[in-house]
Order: C-alpha cells, then sequence, then structure tokens
C-alpha cells in the first residue's frame, strides 16, 4: 500500500513538473529546428496556427502527434503580413490562420 501511495505521489509531482517547465519563449531559428526534428510525423502538416499578437510577442500554436506546442516569438524577431488581437478568453477561436515557418511565416490557409 504504501509504495502505491509512493508511487501515485512521484507520478503526480513528475507531471506537473514536466508540465510547468515546458518550453514557450522561442526564437525562428529554434521553432523551425523543432519543427524539422518532428515534421516526418504522419500527423504533422508543417503548418502553425497564428492565435494572435500582443504588444510583446506573437503566439503560435501546434500539435505533432498529442503533444501541443505553445509558441511565443518576440515581434522585433518576426514581421507577420496580417496582425490579430491575442485573446485568452476560452470563447475565442483557437487561431486566426496557418503559416508555414519554413517560408517565413506566411499566411498559407484561413482556419
Amino acid at each position: 500500500m504504501k509504495n502505491t501511495l509512493l508511487f501515485l505521489l512521484l507520478f503526480t509531482f513528475q507531471n506537473s513538473f514536466s508540465q510547468s517547465i515546458r518550453k514557450t519563449d522561442w526564437t525562428v531559428a529554434e521553432t523551425i529546428e523543432y519543427i524539422t526534428k518532428n515534421k516526418t510525423y504522419s500527423t504533422w502538416e508543417g503548418m502553425l496556427l497564428y492565435q494572435g499578437s500582443d504588444s510583446i510577442v506573437h503566439h503560435f500554436i501546434y500539435r505533432i502527434m498529442d503533444e501541443w506546442a505553445f509558441i511565443t516569438i518576440k515581434k522585433e524577431e518576426l514581421t507577420l503580413e496580417e496582425i490579430n488581437l491575442y485573446s485568452k478568453t476560452s470563447s475565442s477561436p483557437l487561431g486566426y490562420y496557418y503559416v508555414d515557418p519554413f517560408k517565413k511565416f506566411v499566411k498559407i490557409k484561413e482556419l
């Protein structure tokens, strides 16, 4: 019984710890490198979903297999043609449009 309880506590701690250290602040180069490593997965279509921009960063999201990544790139590092407001409300859409990170984050498809 003690071993089971200890295992559950360690599993919970490890799971919450790994979630809290997930990378969110990215550079353009880091984003492209990470996508290049993972684009062999059949579920990856090579697109990032643009979620909008605030005063400091552009927000993107993507999913490879069962892994979601939330990417923020500083506005000073990346210029986008079409800028939309980033919203944190749950009723807002997940994003505005898809971009191709291999072609300077150009808009390629509406959501």
